[in-house]
């Protein structure tokens, strides 16, 4: 292989001896010129000098991810989504994937985080991902909204922030042109929404305990939030014991009668519990104010409530139970083994 720089040494060396041969012929010797390296940086820096800024590398482009390829399947509470997204940009796109139910208002009845996505720009992804939905979420959808959000931001992200929102029938069909454009509810005011009829009960008076309530929207549009449960003793201003009792979506007008299952921080403490407050909250329950909450209900512990028996799980902790090893142990060995295995050969 012959390198460049070879070459050119080659023909100026056959120049010169030609030059040599007729200079008294009246071959003229040029003067130098200067290298065009400088007269580039000659030009590289009166630019700089006149202000025009150097263009560095291309800066990566951030467009709106798109959906589609989107598949509904139900099984009871549970809803499993595939959908595929495609970043038509240059710069990756990350976030989470948003799941919302609306109303045939355009108005958010429940949202769910489907998951963590990372698309890179120019590419496309399939991605399958499943959400438990309340049992009268579903029912309650017209359409179904897919959108990405800033990472755990679906509740509050803006719904066109980062892709280009997909709305859907609960059929997997397209939502009509017409439909109205989706929006989040407003804060809960009170005397917009009542609790009436609670009952505490502790079936068989064992470990498990449900509350019964009524809620009744009186207000002209839905209302959303979270159902919450304090416990406090006496006029004690520190509740002993807390449960969030789910989601809650009334449409207006609408009531409804539930029965929750209490999942209480403390099942200890209910002996020393006598008062209770169920409350709705828009934040989590361990964080709301229930002094505070628009929509409240203070209700007297039933005499018949009370913490778990030591045995409500019916073991028997008299009984003496030998733990298992932890590890498999090896079966002791005896000389009659040894001798057995010593005396065997190959072929015998």
């Amino acid at each position: 292989m012959t390198r460049s720089d070879q070459r050119r040494g080659h023909a100026w060396g056959v120049l010169l001896l030609g030059c040599a041969a007729v200079w008294g012929a009246g071959c003229k010797k040029e003067q130098p010129q200067p290298r065009a390296s400088v007269y580039a940086g000659a030009v590289a820096v009166a630019v700089a000098d006149a202000g025009v800024p150097d263009a560095g590398p291309v800066a990566k482009v951030a467009k709106p991810l798109r959906f589609s390829d989107v598949v509904f399947k139900r099984d009871g509470r549970r809803l499993d989504v595939t959908y595929r997204l495609t970043n038509p940009g240059t710069a990756q796109g990350r976030g989470d994937a948003c799941l919302a139910l609306l109303d045939e208002k355009g108005v958010l009845a429940h949202v769910r985080r489907l998951g963590h996505i990372a698309v890179k720009g120019g590419t496309d992804d399939v991605f399958e991902d499943f959400v438990y939905l309340p049992e009268e979420g579903w029912p309650q959808a017209w359409t179904v909204l897919l959108y990405t959000a800033a990472e755990r931001l679906c509740e509050n992200d803006d719904f066109g922030a980062t892709s280009e929102p997909l709305r859907l029938l609960s059929t997997g069909e397209p939502a009509p042109a017409g439909a109205p454009a989706p929006s989040r509810t407003q804060p809960l005011t009170a005397g917009e929404l009542q609790l009436s009829g609670v009952t505490l009960a502790q079936p068989g008076g064992g470990t498990r305990y449900e509350l019964t309530y009524t809620v009744k929207n009186v207000s002209a549009r839905r209302i959303n939030g979270r159902v919450c449960l304090r416990g406090y003793e006496g006029e004690q201003d520190d509740f002993l014991l807390f449960a969030s009792m789910g989601e809650l979506s009334v449409a207006p007008g609408a009531e409804e009668t539930r029965t929750d299952e209490v999942d209480a921080s403390d099942a200890k403490a209910w002996d020393r519990v006598s008062t209770l407050d169920l409350f709705v909250a828009e934040q989590m329950c361990l964080l709301a104010d229930s002094k505070l909450a628009p929509s409240r209900i203070e209700f007297r512990k039933p005499d018949h409530v009370h913490s778990p028996d030591e045995d409500a799980t019916g073991t028997d902790w008299s009984d003496a139970v030998e733990p298992e090893p932890a590890f498999p142990q090896e079966p002791p060995s005896s000389d009659d083994d040894d001798d057995d295995a010593s005396s065997e050969s190959p072929g015998n």
